[in-house]
């Protein structure tokens, strides 16, 4: 791991001139000697945060907050002390003091420089080149101007089929390009993944760009409204909240943060000067991305479509942020509007007015969509209603936030309180008798993990793979009929897979040099990967236990992902009964895979 010397942490605040520094966050004016600007970390009209390029030192006389640039970065992006040297010591290219002579080789560092090289590229198919015009005129008709287009970084990948990768395959390898996600291969040939898109860079909290979100925008028919990057090794959608890195200001200023379901939204915000806004990429909210939030904020507005839809996004998403433990309000839009269409329905004004003087309590909001469309005069529609209160409080409610709505609920039901209290209690019983479920699935986990297969065995039985699929054409359909059951961990092992099989498919000869073509930078020790050795021959068995180690690894990594889902994102008893059914199917896989191996031991 990187570290730096005291030396080598006052170089970098002797190249990090604080005033560059701040004003890249803060619009700072000349004051005397200082610089002078409203305070990031606290709501204020009147500047009284200063700036001393002479004692490169920053004070707010209201909150008091004050110290070096590196306390600066520390506070602003909410990062450790060492976190924020590094960010300061990557920004302006200063290397680390490493402890041992060993550097470690970070694909993260290039990957993060593909993806902002990509970023420039969409930027600049959108807003200087005849091709994004079509494009740009849709943006603009939705209220967009290019300065709202270059504050997000929003681009245009073009119909044509590669010239993304031509631009970038000058500077980085083939398969760089694949694992990142922005190139795919098709037969023999390369072609980009984003095509005839309007792109949106997806950053994380600290403005690296980290993958992109492609949107239509001609009404193609039998097209996804939108396309993700894949996940990759600095990509997890789940993970990230889009337009955070450039809300985290805003966030600090007005002591909230506004979550939304889509990137209009997020912009269209923006343009109405709500600026603390952010969206889960119009997937459901995760617990990791509502624990994202936590660490900038205890308050959240939740400003969701105001349909049926946004409306059950929005109860899904209060049961999260509630978990963490964070005070959350809901802006209800009327009419089924979402904030982009609300804003240009009514005005940006009334938009700023509804989420400052017409929010709804969390606990309120819930209560009323639990109720609003039950008769509650009917014993069946009680009970229905009764289980979905009774779920929600048991997650995210103290003891005297539930007495309250169980009482109210009493009241609007005509059912004895204490009779409900007393269904609450058994309920609480069977919620634990679920727990304890998930404890014993916990300890399965734990048992299966401890077996799990060596890094070796996996790396083996990988090699064999490509070298059987290289050498014995008589090897590529079993193998090709099992792809979907196989994980293989060296990204560079499945990147030459995936080659061989896209060239078997596009009926290319498989050789040596066609390998050496695809692959420039390809090492002698992994051509060997593709040559037949001396006393090697066909053994089918041989294969068919590779496979098994590569399926048996699947299974293993979908078990251990299931399990983490049932302790983290299952939300009702049928949800989690569906997890623990398909865990139980993998296990019975692995145990499959693992008696036949036994099997052969004991024969042996």
């Amino acid at each position: 791991m990187a570290r730096y010397s005291q030396k080598k942490v006052e170089e970098i605040t002797r190249t990090a001139d604080i005033v560059d520094v701040i004003s890249e966050f803060v619009s700072l004016q000349q004051a005397g000697k200082s610089m002078k600007g409203l305070c990031p970390f606290h709501n204020e009209k009147t500047p009284s945060f200063f700036v001393s390029k002479d004692r490169q030192l920053f004070n707010c006389f209201g909150c008091d907050e004050k110290g070096n640039v590196i306390q600066f970065i520390s506070k602003y992006k909410h990062l450790e002390y060492w976190e924020a040297v590094k960010f300061l010591a990557d920004k302006y290219g200063i290397e680390a003091d490493y402890k041992d002579d060993i550097k470690r080789n970070d694909n993260s560092v290039r990957y993060f420089r593909i993806n902002e090289l990509a970023k420039q590229f969409f930027s600049l198919q959108l807003l200087n080149l005849e091709i994004g015009n079509d494009a740009l005129n849709y943006l603009k008709k939705r209220g967009f101007n290019e300065q709202t287009l270059n504050y997000f970084d929003i681009g245009f990948a073009p119909k044509s089929g590669n010239l993304l990768w031509e631009s970038l395959s000058k500077d980085f390898n083939d398969y760089e390009l694949l694992e990142v996600g922005l190139v795919a291969k098709n037969q023999s040939e390369y072609y980009d993944v984003f095509r005839n898109k309007i792109m949106f860079p997806i950053n994380n909290e600290l403005g690296k760009t980290v993958g992109f979100s492609g949107r239509i925008f001609n009404n193609e028919e039998n097209a996804a409204k939108y396309v993700n990057s894949t996940q990759t090794d600095i990509f997890t959608k789940s993970d990230v909240l889009y337009n955070l890195d450039k809300a985290i200001p805003f966030i600090n200023q007005n002591k909230r943060l506004v979550l939304m379901e889509g990137f209009f939204d997020v912009i269209s915000a923006y343009t109405a000067d709500v600026k603390e806004a952010v969206c889960s990429m119009g997937t459901a909210l995760t617990l990791s991305q509502a624990n994202l939030i936590k660490k900038y904020t205890d308050t959240v507005v939740v400003c969701y479509d105001g349909d049926d839809a946004g409306v059950r996004a929005a109860y899904k998403a209060l049961i999260l942020l509630g978990q963490v433990g964070l005070d959350v309000k809901v802006a209800l839009l009327p009419d089924g509007l979402d904030p982009d269409d609300y804003i240009k329905k009514n005005s940006k004004e009334s938009f700023r007015n509804i989420l400052k003087n017409n929010l709804l309590d969390q606990y309120d909001f819930v209560y009323e969509i639990i109720v609003s469309k039950k008769d509650l005069s009917k014993p069946a529609e009680i009970e229905k209603a009764k289980l979905a209160l009774f779920e929600y409080l048991n997650k995210v409610a103290s003891s005297t936030i539930r007495e309250i709505y169980l009482k109210k609920f009493s009241n609007d039901t005509k059912v004895n309180y204490e009779d409900i209290l007393a269904d609450y209690h058994h309920f609480q019983m069977e919620n634990a008798r679920l727990n304890n479920i998930r404890q014993r699935q916990n300890a399965i986990t734990k048992a299966s993990s401890q077996q799990l297969l060596s890094k070796k065995a996996v790396e083996s039985a990988s090699r064999k793979v490509i070298n059987y699929y290289s050498i014995f054409e008589e090897s590529r359909n079993l193998i090709n009929s099992r792809l979907d059951s196989l994980k293989i961990d060296n990204n560079r092992y499945l990147a030459f897979l995936m080659t061989l099989t896209a060239l078997y498919r596009g009926d290319v000869t498989i050789n040596e040099m066609q390998i050496k073509k695809d692959f420039s930078d390809i090492t002698e020790d992994e051509i060997k990967l593709f040559r037949k050795g001396t006393n090697s021959s066909y053994n089918e068995q041989e294969l068919l236990d590779c496979l098994d180690t590569l399926m048996e690894n699947k299974y293993e990594y979908d078990f251990i992902n299931l399990q983490e889902k049932l302790s983290n994102d299952v939300n009702t008893r049928e949800e989690a009964n569906e997890v623990m059914i398909k865990m139980i199917e993998l296990r019975n896989n692995i145990q499959s895979i693992r008696g036949k191996r036994n099997v052969k031991k004991t024969s042996n």
